[in-house]
């Protein structure tokens, strides 16, 4: 695995942060190293390529991910994945492992589910994932809500799921500071992308 270098753009709307990303990509297909971009989007929800766009108290951006609709905001972390992929199904399985230990040690009530990509509490979203992968590289990510407005996430089906809502760490009673949260999930991706 080559060298994975880690970018922490802060608090960037969804359009500069998505630019960001085709940049890096096209630096990274160029050297051949691996980036994991660290990002928080102002209020925004983004489609994915099959999806409609809708009517919405704050912006809709059709994106190149799969998967269907959800909702950024502050208070939700994001990881952008644009990492050399030679196999999608165990680059899929190393991304799942590394976010599976970090909720893990924090509640036992997190659960990974492969038939509708994410992670849950009981019925309740609380990290949603979207890949694309191009010239060998993996594009898009993971967004894990934190202490994100669920009042505003909750407007949509979380990924048109029927029966489903979203919530948050902080919701789910797991006070764990988001910046501590944030570094745990990049030492288990450099943990687990490096065998």
């Amino acid at each position: 695995m080559s060298k994975i270098n880690v970018i922490d753009l802060g608090i960037v709307e969804y359009e500069y942060g998505y630019q960001e990303m085709k940049k890096i990509h096209s630096t990274a297909v160029q050297s051949e190293e691996n980036y994991l971009i660290l990002c928080e989007h102002y209020d925004v929800y983004t489609v994915g390529q099959n999806e409609k766009e809708e009517n919405f108290p704050v912006p809709v951006i059709k994106t190149d991910r799969g998967g269907s609709i959800t909702f950024h905001g502050l208070g939700q972390p994001i990881f952008y994945f644009v990492f050399k992929v030679e196999s999608p199904k165990v680059f899929y399985k190393k991304v799942i492992k590394s976010f599976s230990e970090v909720f893990n040690l924090l509640s036992d009530k997190i659960y990974h589910d492969f038939k509708n990509p994410g992670f849950y509490v009981e019925n309740r979203k609380i990290a949603s994932l979207g890949f694309r992968y191009s010239k060998n590289y993996s594009l898009h990510g993971v967004a894990v809500n934190h202490s994100v407005d669920l009042d505003k996430f909750n407007l949509i089906k979380p990924c048109n799921l029927d029966g489903y809502s979203a919530t948050s760490l902080i919701k789910e009673g797991i006070n764990v500071d988001k910046e501590k949260f944030k570094s745990m999930v990049v030492e288990s991706i450099l943990k687990n992308f490096s065998k």
